[in-house]
């Protein structure tokens, strides 16, 4: 249950910022399971088999990221408002005196009832919020079966050729997307957001994390090394729900004084809520190009959700391709999961996943493959 920051207030520490808010609240939610991932890693021209299982217990966030969260809004009067919200990311699983935490979410809005409203700080991508909001498994973190979300890319294969491991890993990790096909948290992001109008809201924004100069490479401000833009609109209306996001990254590899290594995302998704059941679809395109690299990725999640009694059935399937002019990966996964609501603040669940990619290097019959299983079973408590 969400409480009021005034009940707070008698202890002094927080008075002051209370009293100035018209409206303070603090939420947040803890998950914590226990998971258990199994992976074989082949090389079919000949190569080693490898295979590994790891379980964890106590395993932090893996149906829902734990956070602990503050919004405030202050009526400004004329239909104008302000606004914060500072939401953080608790590790439980941290071995250290504290509570290890990055942030989630930070940022600071304006808003006018006909204008619309301007936020500046750290807020979900576009096209993070086209997955999160278009998937039966929305934004949890448990990837395995999950080939938008998944570690199992091309990076992860064993590969022929140095110069397809390089571009598959820079390409893994440039852009802050790891990958997560679908996008990130954007830090220092400037974004305007329209009023709803007939049902349909859109979204322009820019960020820049890094500086650069012609007598200095880049400097990192923040937690990414970059810079770019994001747009999004959606569209509301009954039980139709639908929305595309469009990002683009530009990031430097640390030696060169410009951006040269570029990412570009675009995410489509759509759910239709027919009562007895929730059906999804999401698909996500990124590019990413450097000196001498370029790789595709594409995947598609279709899913459904479907509520029985206190339990929630869900159920979710994607494939996907990662394409490179010496590689070529396809993969493939689906998740299965069931949420047993004990309250409507905790609820217990179980998840299943699988998924393989199969990489084939261009020019030779190297052919490799890897899979991976999985299982979490945990608890979730919101307030």
């Amino acid at each position: 249950m969400k409480k009021s920051l005034f009940a707070l207030a008698a202890m002094g520490a927080f008075a002051g910022g209370a009293q100035a808010q018209s409206s303070v609240t603090v939420y947040g939610l803890i998950d914590m399971g226990i998971t258990s991932i199994s992976t074989d890693n082949t090389a079919r021209s000949g190569g080693a088999v490898t295979n590994a299982t790891v379980t964890n217990t106590g395993n932090n966030g893996q149906m829902s990221g734990s956070r602990l969260g503050f919004r405030g809004v202050e009526d400004l009067g004329g239909g104008n408002t302000a606004g914060f919200t500072l939401e953080m990311a608790p590790d439980f699983t941290e071995q250290v005196n504290g509570i290890q935490a990055g942030t989630r979410l930070g940022f600071l809005s304006l808003n006018n009832k006909q204008m619309g409203g301007l936020s500046i700080g750290r807020q979900l991508s576009t096209t993070k919020a086209v997955n999160d909001n278009f998937t039966a498994f929305g934004a949890s973190s448990f990837a395995t079966g999950n080939v938008a979300g998944s570690g199992l890319s091309s990076a992860t294969m064993s590969q022929s050729t140095a110069s397809t491991s390089a571009a598959a890993s820079n390409a893994a990790t440039q852009g802050g997307l790891t990958n997560a096909n679908g996008g990130e948290r954007i830090s220092n992001l400037i974004r305007y957001t329209t009023p709803t109008i007939s049902g349909i809201t859109a979204s322009a924004g820019i960020y820049k994390n890094a500086t650069s100069n012609s007598g200095t490479a880049a400097v990192i401000i923040g937690d990414a090394n970059g810079e770019g833009t994001d747009f999004g609109v959606r569209y509301t209306a009954g039980a139709i729900d639908a929305m595309a996001g469009y990002s683009t990254y530009s990031t430097t590899n640390g030696t060169n004084f410009d951006f040269s290594v570029k990412n570009t995302v675009m995410s489509l998704g759509a759910s239709y809520d027919a009562k007895i059941v929730k059906g999804f679809v999401a698909y996500n395109k990124r590019d990413y190009t450097a000196v001498g690299s370029e790789i595709k990725f594409t995947d598609i999640t279709v899913g459904l959700n479907a509520p029985v009694g206190n339990t929630n059935l869900l159920l979710a399937y994607s494939s996907g391709t990662d394409d490179s002019s010496v590689q070529k990966t396809d993969k493939s996964g689906f998740q299965v999961g069931a949420v047993y609501n004990l309250s409507k603040r905790t609820n217990v669940y179980a998840v299943y996943g699988t998924g393989k990619a199969e990489s084939q290097t261009l020019g030779n019959t190297t052919n490799n493959k890897s899979v991976a299983s999985g299982t979490a079973v945990g608890i979730r408590h919101t307030f």
